[in-house]
């Protein structure tokens, strides 16, 4: 009866193919919602510095840098460009989708991810 239960790990003891899936599908929201973060708290540096907000966006060298200094350089590629797009994309305030990506990037610090 246990091999017939959906999602539970086979005898061998390793993930089932849906566990493996929910895992990377978790993984993959983290990494977008901490680029979303990490992305913003760039741009609000770059502002607080004097930057102006329509040239404070991070560019994906900025983010590539922000990956390594996070210790996250022992995760996947796909990890890494997760990251690094949803870092560098970070919209500029007042422009379309500004006020969702702050929203995904508050969802970030307050999750504690």
């Amino acid at each position: 009866m246990a091999a017939t239960l959906a999602g539970c790990a086979d005898e061998s003891g390793k993930p089932s193919e849906g566990e493996r899936r929910a895992e990377h599908l978790k993984r993959v929201r983290e990494v977008y919602k901490l680029g979303r973060s990490e992305g913003l708290a760039m741009q609000r540096q770059k502002i607080s510095s004097g930057i102006a907000p329509s040239q404070a966006s991070p560019s994906e060298a900025e983010c590539e840098a922000q990956w390594g200094k996070l210790g996250e350089q022992r995760q996947t590629a796909g990890d890494r460009a997760g990251f690094v797009a949803a870092c560098s994309s970070f919209p500029a305030p007042g422009t379309p989708g500004y006020d969702e990506a702050v929203a995904e990037a508050g969802e970030a610090d307050s999750s504690g991810s």
